[in-house]
């Protein structure tokens, strides 16, 4: 195993000083592009910069909030499953009493229903907000903007610390 000289080490580390000048003055990263590759979609710039697990993680936060805003949403719009049960009774999808039939698949006798009285009819309950719903979709407002807003600020301070390295 050989040694390198104090000649040798000062010869590398000055060729090794002249290529980063070299590659600082000819491969800048520019803040703008980075800022607007981020706000496409967070995560391009800091691959832009070089940074592509950063870019990963910022991409995955991002979309994490917009699969909380969407689920959130869809909570909110399909609301208590009590609407879906008058769907279904009206179509004549629940259960019923069976009707007696001979063998040929005649009715024998048909169900005399007792007719009620008519009553008001009740007023419907008022509609509670669902809050899981309602915290979901806040949930992801917030983790989609923040994110993005981080994502673009950080791509712009990355490119502008490799600038001056």
């Amino acid at each position: 195993m050989a040694y390198l000289s104090e000649e040798e080490k000062a010869r590398i580390i000055e060729e090794e000083e002249i290529r980063s000048r070299i590659r600082r003055r000819y491969e800048q990263k520019s803040s703008g592009v980075a800022a607007v590759l981020s706000t496409i979609c967070p995560g391009l710039g800091q691959i832009y910069n070089g940074q592509f697990g950063k870019g990963t993680a910022f991409f995955l936060i991002v979309l994490t909030g917009l699969f909380l805003l969407c689920w959130g949403i869809l909570v909110l719009i399909k609301g208590p499953s009590a609407s879906s049960l008058k769907i279904a009774k009206s179509v004549g999808l629940t259960k019923s009493e069976p009707v007696p039939m001979n063998e040929e698949g005649v009715v024998v006798e048909e169900v005399q229903k007792e007719e009620k009285p008519e009553e008001k009819p009740a007023e419907p309950p008022a509609r509670k907000l669902p809050v899981k719903g309602l915290g979901l979709t806040i949930a992801g407002l917030i983790l989609m903007a923040e994110g993005g807003h981080q994502a673009v600020r950080d791509a712009i301070r990355t490119a502008r610390r490799l600038n001056q390295a």
